[in-house]
């Protein structure tokens, strides 16, 4: 089993996988013969990718489908929990909540964020954060990411959310960021993970708490 990584809380399970099986193996793990989402992927890594999705949702317990809103953020068919799925090969997470809001995004900071730096960071960002940073840029582009992905947040570029300063890093550890739509501002908690060069950002909030 390639899991890397699987943390339950009383709020949401969440589950990193390292694929290394090849795709007969992720399809015995996730059960079945007919895969009509895999049908239409032709590249490898993808498919891949897919198929390990699927299998960390078998080992969350859920054993249905995934659908996609018109706006590609996925649900689960017959069930009330939130889910986000991300994957940078070869790691593939996801999270999932019966009861709050979920996003989660998956960066290598090995990625160059210095030539994208003007899409998506503010004015404040570029203040304190060094341009040869990556792991920096790399923690803001994807807690950004995993933001986005929460309902009600498309539409929304890189100007209206704000990181808060990132002064130490660890393995592990917290950050907060603000998004503005129209008058309002919402404030938001968010975690990550580190693993080989790659970070992990995932938020989980209440949608009664949302404020637009």
């Amino acid at each position: 089993m390639a899991i890397k990584h699987l943390h339950r809380t009383e709020d949401f399970i969440l589950g990193i996988w390292r694929v290394e099986e090849d795709e007969e193996t992720l399809k015995l793990k996730v059960g079945g013969e007919y895969f009509p989402g895999l049908a239409r992927i032709t590249n490898e890594r993808r498919r891949l990718e897919w198929l390990a999705a699927r299998s960390l949702l078998r080992e969350f317990g859920y054993e249905g489908h995934v659908m996609y809103h018109p706006t590609r953020r996925p649900f689960l068919a017959h069930s009330r929990s939130h889910i986000s799925i991300t994957h940078s090969y070869p790691f593939v997470a996801v999270i999932m909540s019966e009861k709050y809001y979920v996003g989660i995004d998956i960066e290598s900071f090995a990625r160059p964020f210095v030539q994208v730096k003007d899409k998506y960071l503010t004015e404040n960002e570029k203040k304190w954060v060094e341009m040869d940073d990556n792991r920096r840029l790399a923690l803001i582009w994807s807690a950004k990411e995993a933001i986005y992905k929460l309902p009600g947040m498309s539409g929304l570029g890189g100007s209206d959310m704000e990181v808060k300063r990132i002064n130490t890093l660890a393995d592990d550890g917290n950050l907060e960021a603000s998004v503005r739509i129209g008058n309002a501002v919402q404030h938001f908690k968010l975690k990550y993970h580190y693993m080989d060069y790659f970070n992990v950002v995932w938020v989980c909030c209440n949608p009664k708490t949302l404020v637009w």
